[in-house]
C-alpha cells in the first residue's frame, strides 16, 4: 500500500464519493473518517497518515485552523482542503494554514488524482527527511533543537537542570543562540535561578498567536547580560488563559528559525500546554528523584502522555537527580521501575554546593566541577549539539607528603621495658580479640541488613524465590552464605528476614551459637 488517507467530511455522501475517487486515483487505504474536527485530530494522531483530507465546512473549530495545528504536530501528514468555493481568496487561507493543495467540488478524478499522487510524493519526502536528521541527530522542523524538561513533582529540579544546562551550553559554544522558555506558567521559576525581568511574556505572543512573525516573536525575548536569551511567563496569572495549545506550537515553530537550542521548562504537571510541547519537542528529558513519590508520578505522567498521544515512554529520557549513596532507592532500582529510558548520566546531591548562586541568581557562581561535568554528560546523552574540544577541570590534586612520625626510643633501661612489654602481652591480645569480634559481629549486622535490602528489592520487583535468594547471597562475603537463612511472609511477601550465624575470628572458620537477624519490609506498587 502507497500511503493512509484519513477523511475529515461531515457531509456522508460526500466522504463516499472522497473515498471512491481517491480509490482509483491512487494506491491507498482510507483508515478512517471524521465527522468533526475533534475527530478528524484523534484520527491523525492515531494512525500517522500520508493525507489528510478535510472538507472545508467541518466543524466546530475553524478547518484552517486544525489544518495549521495538524502541520506542526505531524509534518509528514499532508493535508488537502475539499472546498465548494473555489475563489482565490479560500485558495490562499487553506495555503497559509498549510494545505499542500485545494480540491474544488464538484470533484474532478484528473485533479483528485493529480493532487492525491502530489501529496503522497511530498510525504515520502517529508518521512525521509524526519529519519534523516533523525539519525543525524538534528531537527527536520527547523534550525533549532527544541528539548523540553518535565519535573514529577515539585523539587526535583527541573528548573535548574534546564537553566544551567542552556548556561553551560552557551559558555562552551558563544557562537550558539540558546533560548529558555519557561512555561511553567503558574510557579515559573527561571528568573529566581537568572535575574530578568522582561516586560513582554509568552501570553503576549499567545494574544496575537494568528498574527505572529519572527520579528514580534524576537521582540519578545529578553536577552541576559550572559548571551543567554529567555522567554518567561506572565506576571498575571489572569494571563495564563491567553496560552494555548494551538498558540504554542505556532510560537515554538517560529522560535526554531531563530535559535540552535531552545530548551523550554514545562513544570511538572500535565497540561494541554505541556502536552503540545512534549508532542513537538525533540527530545523530552523528565527528572526525577529517588524516591517512590517521584517514580511514581512519572509513571503517571509518562502514561497520561501516552494515552494523549503525545510521546510514548520509550521516547523520553528519565534524568535521576539529587542521588546518592545514603538513599535507599538506588539508581538500579530507578532504572528498573522506569518506564522511560533511563540517563546513564546520574546526578549526585550537591546539597548546599548550590544554594549561593541559586540565592544570587547568578549560575556562573556555580564552581563545582561535577556538577558542570554531569551537566555536560546529560546534554551529550540528549542529543544537545555541543562541542567536545573544550576540556572539562580536572580535579586531581597532587599527592601529600607524608611526615616521618617514628620516633627514636632511648636505650636507657630497655631491659626493664622488655619484661614489662612481655607481661602486657596477654592482656593486650584479649583486648584485641574482643574488639576484633565486636568489629566482626558489626561487619555482620551490616551484611545482614544489605541482604534484607536487596532481598526485599527483588520481592518488590517479582522475582522467583530463587533469584530472591541470589540476591541476598550476593550481599554476603562467601564464607557466611552457607549459613544465611531467608524467610518470606506468607501468603503474601510483606516482609523478608534474613538471618545468619555470627562468625568468630573470621567468616568461614568457625561461628558463634549466636545469629543476626534482619526484618525488611515489603514495599508494594501499584
Amino acid at each position: 500500500m502507497a500511503g493512509t488517507v484519513v477523511i475529515g467530511c461531515a457531509d456522508q455522501s460526500l466522504a463516499y464519493e472522497l473515498r471512491a475517487q481517491i480509490a482509483e486515483a491512487a494506491d491507498v487505504e482510507v483508515v478512517g473518517v471524521g465527522e468533526t474536527t475533534t475527530e478528524l485530530t484523534d484520527l491523525v494522531l492515531q494512525h500517522d497518515p500520508s493525507i489528510v483530507l478535510v472538507h472545508d465546512l467541518l466543524g466546530p473549530e475553524p478547518v484552517h485552523q486544525v489544518v495549521r495545528d495538524l502541520s506542526l504536530r505531524r509534518p509528514a501528514s499532508v493535508a488537502i482542503v475539499v472546498t465548494s468555493d473555489g475563489d482565490p481568496e479560500s485558495l490562499a487561507s487553506a495555503m497559509d494554514a498549510g494545505a499542500r493543495g485545494v480540491l474544488s467540488y464538484p470533484l474532478s478524478f484528473a485533479d483528485v488524482q493529480q493532487r492525491v499522487n502530489t501529496a503522497l510524493d511530498w510525504s515520502r519526502h517529508m518521512h525521509s527527511m524526519l529519519l534523516s536528521a533523525s539519525a543525524d541527530g538534528g531537527s527536520a522542523r527547523g534550525r533549532a533543537i527544541v528539548v523540553a524538561v518535565a519535573g514529577t513533582k515539585g523539587g526535583v529540579g527541573t528548573t535548574t537542570v534546564a537553566t544551567h544546562l542552556a548556561w553551560d551550553v552557551r559558555r562552551e559554544l558563544p557562537d550558539h543562540k540558546v533560548l529558555v522558555v519557561d512555561l511553567d506558567l503558574e510557579k515559573g521559576d527561571v528568573t529566581s535561578l537568572i535575574e530578568a525581568r522582561a516586560r513582554t511574556s509568552v501570553a503576549d505572543l499567545a494574544k496575537v498567536a494568528q498574527d505572529l512573525s519572527v520579528r514580534t516573536v524576537a521582540d519578545a525575548v529578553f536577552q541576559h547580560e550572559s548571551g543567554l536569551h529567555l522567554l518567561l511567563p506572565p506576571d498575571d496569572v489572569r494571563d495564563v488563559e491567553w496560552v494555548t495549545p494551538s498558540a504554542i506550537r505556532q510560537i515554538v515553530g517560529l522560535l526554531r528559525q531563530q535559535y540552535d537550542l531552545v530548551i523550554v521548562d514545562v513544570g511538572s504537571h500535565v497540561t494541554p500546554v505541556q502536552a503540545a510541547v512534549v508532542e513537538i519537542a525533540d527530545e523530552v528529558v523528565s527528572v526525577i528523584t529517588p524516591d517512590l513519590m517521584s517514580i511514581r508520578a512519572l509513571r503517571r505522567n509518562l502514561r497520561w502522555w501516552e494515552s494523549l498521544q503525545v510521546r510514548k515512554p520509550e521516547t523520553v529520557h528519565v534524568l535521576l537527580n539529587k542521588s546518592s549513596r545514603q538513599d535507599e532507592v538506588q539508581p538500579e532500582t530507578v532504572r528498573r521501575l522506569s518506564p522511560g529510558a533511563m540517563l546513564t548520566t546520574v546526578i549526585q546531591d550537591m546539597g548546599h554546593r548550590l544554594e549561593s548562586a541559586m540565592n544570587s541568581r547568578a549560575p556562573e557562581l556555580v564552581t563545582e566541577v561535577a556538577w558542570w561535568k554531569a551537566l555536560r554528560a546529560v546534554g551529550r546523552e540528549v542529543g544537545v549539539v555541543r562541542s567536545t574540544a573544550t576540556a572539562s577541570p580536572e580535579a586531581g590534586a597532587a599527592p601529600g607528603t607524608r611526615r616521618a612520625a617514628g620516633r627514636r626510643q632511648k636505650v636507657g633501661d630497655a631491659g626493664s621495658a622488655a619484661v614489662e612489654l612481655v607481661a602486657l602481652l596477654p592482656m593486650i591480645f584479649l583486648v584485641c580479640a574482643v574488639l576484633w569480634q565486636l568489629g566482626l559481629t558489626g561487619l555482620t549486622y551490616v551484611w545482614t541488613g544489605y541482604g534484607a535490602s536487596e532481598a526485599a528489592r527483588a520481592v518488590q520487583l517479582g522475582e522467583t524465590p530463587a533469584q530472591v535468594r541470589a540476591a541476598t547471597l550476593d550481599a554476603f562475603p562467601t564464607g557466611l552464605r552457607d549459613d544465611v537463612d531467608l524467610e518470606l511472609a506468607s501468603p503474601l511477601p510483606s516482609s523478608v528476614d534474613v538471618s545468619v550465624r555470627i562468625p568468630a575470628v573470621a567468616p568461614g572458620l568457625m561461628s558463634t551459637p549466636w545469629t543476626a537477624t534482619v526484618s525488611r519490609e515489603v514495599v508494594q506498587e501499584p
